[in-house]
This record gives structure tokens, sequence and C-alpha cells, in this order.
């Protein structure tokens, strides 16, 4: 019996876990904005729910209830970033990119979407491609970029003739290009 009790309070607690999250969408979905922002600062203090992290900072970053707050929405981004949400990870690289809400900084824009391109996210891929081949990041690696650009590719972001590809390409030589490839086989992506 207690065992069954056991199986049964871990369910729930399974089950309830993205609730809070849930429930905010629901009354953001209703027009209940103030209940919504209340909700997931609720489940970020109380369950650390990387979800409701994230969903705050779209809505900060949006501007579509309110003016758009962009330090506001980083903070957010950072939290569920720091917590592993890949889409958080991939916002927050851009806002670095960009200097949105934050100092703009190539190497964090390349860390943050470092995490998420190891995690076989498409887009991320295609950004760590891409800033990895444009110079601008320190210890640029084409070969390194050429992998990412690969596995995006791979992934469905962007075609292989897409021009970031072949220019790319065209600044690499046949072992290179062999060798990029063989990194992507290789890939193994991070849970």
């Amino acid at each position: 019996m207690l065992r069954y009790l056991l199986l049964l309070t871990g369910l729930m607690l399974l089950a309830s876990a993205p609730v809070m999250a849930d429930q905010g969408k629901a009354l953001f979905d209703s027009g209940k904005y103030p209940d919504a922002v209340a909700w997931w600062k609720q489940a970020s203090e109380t369950r650390r729910d990387h979800e409701a992290e994230f969903r705050l900072g779209d809505y900060y970053e949006s501007g579509g209830v309110e003016p758009e707050n962009l330090p506001e929405a980083a903070k957010w981004y950072a939290m569920a970033a720091e917590g592993g949400h890949a889409g958080a990870q991939f916002a927050l690289g851009s806002f670095y990119e960009a200097g949105a809400g934050v100092e703009k900084s190539i190497e964090k824009a390349a860390l943050w979407y470092g995490k998420c391109a190891s995690r076989n996210i498409a887009n991320c891929q295609f950004n760590l491609g891409r800033l990895s081949s444009s110079g601008e990041v320190e210890n640029q690696d084409l070969v390194e970029a050429y992998k990412w650009y690969y596995l995006s590719a791979k992934n469905g972001f962007l075609e292989f003739d897409a021009e970031e590809l072949v220019t790319l390409a065209a600044r690499l030589t046949s072992d290179q290009k062999r060798e990029a490839v063989k990194r992507a086989i290789a890939f193994k992506p991070v849970e």
C-alpha cells in the first residue's frame, strides 16, 4: 500500500510540474495578463520553472501588452537559459549578439548559441556556424563553423546550397570539408 501511495504521489508531482506555466498561458490567452505574469513569476520562484521564465522573457520582449522592456526580458531569458531552456538560450544568444537589453558580446552570443547547438537545435547550430565563420569570434574555426552549418542543414534549417554554406565551403580545402563532415557525423547531442 505504501509503495502504491509513493508511486501515486510521484505521478501526481510529475503531472503537475508544467501546470503553473500552462495555467499562466491559459490566463494570458484569455487576456488576464497581470494574472499570467503573477503565475509565471510564482512558478519561477517556487519551482524554478524554466518554461515560465522563458514566457516572462517573451512577454517583456514582445511589447504586445505593455511597453517592451528588453533588460527585463534578458533577465528572465537568462534565468531560463541557465536552467537549460533551449529557446531561452537561443533568445539570450540573440540578445547578446544584437546588444538588446544587455551589453553586446559576440563571445557570450556564441556561448549561448553553443549551449543550444550542442542539444541539436538547428537555428542555434546555424547561428553558431554564422558567428564562427564571420571572423567576429576570437578563436575562429572554419572547420567547426562548417560542421555547425552542416548539422543545421541536416536538421532542416537550411539547404546545402544555402549562400552561407557555399561561401564558407569556398574558403575551405577538401580536407577541411571532410574533417567538418567527419565531426558532424561524430556529433552526439547533449540532453
